[in-house]
């Protein structure tokens, strides 16, 4: 399926909830009647193989650093 807004561009966030699971999402930022909204694509919790790599990797750094 093409892209109906191709010189739109998609960004992507991880955020962590307050109960602590993790989550993708993928959004654009669109002006709407003077203010930036944003227009949400896709949103879905992460597995714990996506996320399990990157906590490694944090906490490596914060070993490192001390």
């Amino acid at each position: 399926m093409a892209d109906p807004h191709p010189d739109q561009s998609r960004l992507r966030a991880i955020g962590k909830t307050e109960t602590g699971r993790y989550f993708f999402l993928v959004f654009m930022l669109r002006e709407f009647d003077g203010q930036t909204r944003l227009r949400l694509i896709s949103a879905r919790y992460l597995h714990r193989k996506e996320i399990e790599p990157d906590e490694r990797q944090i906490q490596a750094h914060a070993r490192a650093a001390q």
